[in-house]
């Protein structure tokens, strides 16, 4: 692709300065460097900040490469994207709740700001997915990538919705001792349960990219979920408040906090972020502002 040369915008400025403090304070904090600093106060917040830094970096670099960008100019679907992040998430988190998948260390005692971190960590979930992926079409990355083509006749989607519901809702009605055995079935469930009705719906749909045999968005949303995995247990690792998971499966051999043969999750993870959204976001448009 052949792209304009565009001025990086300040707020790609203000994201790297935000990741290079909170580096530093999660430095300090790992090396006792200054104790009596309390690096611990700053590092709590690593996870939200990290993540907004990185957002308004690729955001930037994004404008710079396309002279147009989520934060320039269609800030109302950024607006819609995290609520919608924040939406979505919670959905996870109540899976949590009765399936032993993580949980969180070091949370302050004081819910109004636990909530309020909440909200600003579960806002860019969906955002540096999406973001992450229009960074990589900047370059063309995988664009090129076919497959043969899939007919998707009404059956075909009715079985997927049928197959994805049960992957959804089944896994927390299991025996307690089997459900964290389960999460592979949940991190692809809604996508296979969302896509046959965004595709009924004329809304964005990946599926419809299978019908033609293009596989580079695919391809691209995994990249990013793989991608965005690796960031979020890079600057997880060595954070005052942080996750650690609980799920049985191959505790021995992590990545950081995250088992290896956890980390798969991150892929068909991009998928499911991007069926919901376009469920939602067709509910209230037509129109397709996100820019994938």
């Amino acid at each position: 692709m052949k792209t304009l040369s565009h001025r990086f915008p300040r707020t790609g400025t203000l994201g790297l300065l935000m990741l290079l403090l909170m580096e530093t304070a999660i430095f300090c904090d790992a090396h006792h460097v200054l104790p009596d600093l309390e690096w611990w106060r700053v590092t709590m917040w690593a996870t939200p900040v990290c993540w907004w830094g990185y957002l308004f970096v690729v955001d930037a670099w994004i404008y710079s490469r396309r002279g147009t960008s989520l934060l320039t100019d269609r800030r109302d679907v950024f607006v819609a994207m995290c609520l919608i992040s924040i939406a979505t998430w919670c959905v996870f988190e109540a899976y949590n709740r009765v399936m032993p998948g993580w949980q969180y260390l070091n949370l302050t005692e004081h819910l109004s700001v636990r909530f309020l971190g909440y909200a600003l960590a579960f806002a860019t979930i969906m955002p540096g997915v999406f973001l992450t992926c229009e960074w990589m079409q900047t370059y063309d990355a995988f664009v090129t990538w076919r497959l043969p083509r899939l007919r998707w006749t009404n059956a075909r989607l009715t079985a997927s919705l049928i197959i994805g519901a049960a992957f959804s809702f089944v896994p927390p009605f299991c025996p307690v001792e089997v459900r964290g055995y389960l999460w592979a079935f949940v991190w692809t469930g809604w996508f296979f349960m969302l896509e046959p009705i965004n595709y009924w719906r004329g809304a964005q749909s990946l599926y419809r990219d299978w019908e033609r045999g293009s596989w580079g968005r695919t391809v691209q949303l995994f990249a990013a979920g793989g991608l965005c995995g690796l960031l979020w247990e890079f600057w997880n690792a060595w954070a005052h408040t942080k996750w650690v998971y609980t799920f049985p499966l191959g505790q021995d051999l992590k990545y950081f906090e995250m088992p290896l043969v956890g980390f798969l999750g991150f892929l068909p993870f991009a998928l499911e972020l991007f069926a919901m959204f376009h469920l939602i976001s067709s509910l209230f448009t037509k129109e397709d502002k996100l820019g994938l």
